[in-house]
Parts: C-alpha cells; sequence; structure tokens
C-alpha cells in the first residue's frame, strides 16, 4: 500500500505537474511564433521583391524601345559621306558650265543697247516739268515735215519721217559730253507769260494725270522761269532758273529743282570762276558760255526761233550743253520740220524740235513744239524713258496768259 501511494503522486503534485506542461505547451507556441512571423515577413521581403523585379521588368522593356529608337536616328550620320564623296566631280563641270554663259552674254549686251537705240520711246519735260503722272502713252507721231501737206487732214503730225528721226540719233552720238566753245546765235528772248499744262501719261505703265504751270518773266536783261507739277492735290515738281538775257541769249546763273519732299538741289554757272557746279554732286564742268539748265533750254530754243526763224529750219541741229542736278552735257536738239497739233486751247501750227538720245543708252527723249504765232512758245513738250518698259509724260498747253 505504501508503495502504490508513494507511487499516486499527490494532488497538489498534479496541478503542478499540470502547470508545468501547460508552461511547456505555451512555450512551446510561443517558440513557433518567430518562425511563422519569420515565414511570413520572408514571404512579403519575396514579394516585394517580385514586385520590384516586376517593375525593372517593365522598366527595361520600355528603355530598350527608346534605346532602339535613338539607335535608329544616329545611322544617319553616316550616309552624309556618301553624299559628299560625290560632290567632288561637280565642281569640275561647274567652271566648264559658267564659261560657256559668260562668253554668250557678252555679244548679248550690245545687241539690246543697239535695239534701245533704234526704238527709242518718247517722253516731255523731264528737264523742266519732270514726270508727273501718265496715262497709255500716244502712238508715236509720224508725219511728214512740211506741214502743207497735212493742212486739210485735221489731225496731229509728228516727226517728219524714220530717216530724220534716224539723222537725229546719229547726229546727236557726235555730240560730246563736255561744253565746247558756244555757239552764237541770234537771239530775241519771249516775252513775260504765265502756261498752264494738261499732263498726261503713264506712271509705271498705268495712266496718270495732273496739272502743271510755267511762269516766263522777261526783265529786259534778266530773267525768271518758275515751274510747278501737281498729280491730284500733291505737288510733285517745284523749279526755277534764273539768270541773264546777253548776247549768248538767256543765260542761267542758277538752278533749283526740288521732287516731292526730297530737299531742293542747285546747279550754278558762276561766272567769276567760269563753272558749272552742283550741290548734289563733286562734279563741275568749265563754263564757255551759251550753257543752259533743263528750264531754260526750252526758252533758249524759243529765244533763237524770234531772233531769226531762218534758223529753225527741217534738218537743222542745235548743240547746247545741258546741266541737270548732278552732270550736264551736250544735247544736240534735231528740227524735225513744221507740224499742224490740236491742243486744248485749240488747233496750232509749230516747229517740232527733238532731243534725241546716244544710240545705247537710256536718256530721255524730249520733244518740244514751239509755236511761231504766239511767241514761239512751247506749247507742247513731251518726256519719253527710253527703256522698254520706260514711261512718258506730255505736258499740252491749256491756257495762256500773257
Amino acid at each position: 500500500m505504501k508503495s502504490i501511494s508513494a507511487m499516486v503522486p499527490a494532488p497538489h503534485a498534479i496541478d503542478a505537474i499540470r502547470y508545468t506542461g501547460g508552461m511547456t505547451e505555451v512555450s512551446r507556441s510561443l517558440r513557433r511564433w518567430p518562425r511563422l512571423l519569420i515565414l511570413i515577413a520572408l514571404t512579403l521581403m519575396l514579394h516585394g521583391l517580385l514586385v520590384d523585379w516586376g517593375r525593372r521588368h517593365m522598366i527595361a522593356m520600355q528603355t530598350p524601345q527608346e534605346t532602339a529608337i535613338t539607335v535608329q536616328l544616329h545611322p544617319l550620320a553616316p550616309p552624309a559621306q556618301p553624299v559628299a564623296l560625290p560632290a567632288a566631280p561637280p565642281p569640275q563641270t561647274k567652271p566648264v558650265t559658267p564659261a560657256t554663259p559668260q562668253r554668250a552674254s557678252k555679244p548679248q549686251r550690245p545687241a539690246r543697247r543697239a535695239q534701245a537705240s533704234i526704238d527709242p520711246p518718247d517722253e516731255p519735260i523731264r528737264e523742266t516739268v519732270e514726270r508727273i503722272v501718265t496715262i497709255a502713252p500716244e502712238a508715236p507721231h509720224t508725219a511728214p515735215a512740211n506741214t502743207s501737206a497735212n493742212a486739210g487732214t485735221g489731225s496731229d503730225t509728228g516727226p517728219a519721217t524714220a530717216a530724220t528721226a534716224a539723222t537725229a540719233a546719229t547726229a546727236s552720238a557726235a555730240s560730246t559730253d563736255t561744253p565746247a566753245s558756244g555757239k552764237h546765235y541770234q537771239t530775241d528772248a519771249p516775252p513775260s507769260v504765265v502756261l498752264d499744262y494738261d499732263v498726261t501719261g503713264t506712271k509705271d505703265q498705268a495712266p496718270a494725270y495732273g496739272t502743271g504751270r510755267i511762269t516766263w518773266i522777261n526783265h529786259g536783261t534778266t530773267y525768271e522761269v518758275m515751274g510747278r507739277a501737281k498729280a491730284l492735290f500733291f505737288t510733285v515738281l517745284n523749279f526755277s532758273s534764273q539768270g541773264e538775257l546777253d548776247d549768248w541769249g538767256v543765260s542761267p546763273v542758277i538752278y533749283t529743282e526740288q521732287k516731292g519732299f526730297k530737299a531742293a538741289t542747285n546747279t550754278h554757272f558762276n561766272r567769276e570762276r567760269n563753272s558749272v557746279s552742283f550741290s548734289a554732286s563733286t562734279t563741275s564742268y568749265p563754263r564757255q558760255g551759251g550753257e543752259q539748265d533743263r528750264a531754260s533750254l526750252i526758252w533758249q530754243l524759243a529765244a533763237i526761233g524770234r531772233g531769226n526763224p531762218a534758223q529753225i529750219q527741217p534738218g537743222v541741229t542745235i548743240d547746247l550743253f545741258v546741266a541737270g542736278v548732278r552732270d550736264g552735257e551736250v544735247w544736240r536738239m534735231q528740227v524735225l520740220g513744221e507740224e499742224d497739233i490740236t491742243l486744248p486751247v485749240g488747233r496750232l501750227h509749230t516747229w517740232h524740235v527733238v532731243r534725241m538720245p546716244k544710240p545705247g543708252s537710256y536718256d530721255d527723249r524730249v520733244d518740244i513744239w514751239l509755236a511761231p504765232q504766239h511767241a514761239w512758245y512751247p506749247v507742247r513738250v513731251r518726256y519719253t524713258d527710253q527703256r522698254p518698259d520706260g514711261d512718258y509724260t506730255e505736258l499740252s498747253l491749256s491756257g495762256l496768259t500773257p
């Protein structure tokens, strides 16, 4: 019995065993938790690594595509080399090609000049009332030099014949650009007068219109010429000439010209220094006597006609050195003949005088009609640009006030 009782634990001993066993199970369960946490952490880490790897993989998948684009752009550089290589042969052919056009262009230039000299256009008073506004150019005047043949026709007559015009052009070529010793003409300056003109012509090949006025004042021993040209309400040209009336006829001392809003320019005929000089340039010429400016030229022709009508005859040439605003040259004035013309003031009998430019030049052709029955006043003046697409300006007398 003792042995059996000894073998059977006491109740408190059983409880202790139970407590000890419970503690053991608790300790065992506690020991399992860290493992679980470690497994969970490892699982999360693996998932994180997988996600990160996936993102990097996706980025890597995108990066090669962008790289592929840039790689495709780089190969464009090599093609530039093969293009540069064939460029070497063209230089050898280029020198050969330009050489041919240059040789061909040289003979072409004289051909163009010859054409310009054969068919010079017409135009009036650039020298006195420069071109103002313009309409379609009139047909060139072509008629016999003698009025008697035209008296019953009732239409305006033009240059005597083509042969006469050709003679004028040839004669003009013989003139020089420097004033020679002046020639004395019998002169008688016209009386004072105010001349009003209707102005027609073309500007850049478009029709244009305007008005003009020239005032001539004869003081006996001196003179004044004042001119003005207007287009619509604008004054496009103002000019004046003052000088003496002496043995040479009309002898200018100073010529002033102003175009639009530009500054006025002066041309001086210095008697003390015997020189012709310009405010717009450093050019100068020796003064020999008989020189004219653009305004006085027409009145010198009128004075020559009044001085002795025999000096104005068909085929006669009058050489006058004419100074502009920058330089001057000898103008050869050719008398074409008598003509009957119709103007706003009526039908008048006139003498037609023309200045033909030198062959090959683009100077203006100047046509002047002087009326002997009206003190040889200029009743029509026409300036024609010699260029193929040149314009013209014509002044036709519309009013005369003594």
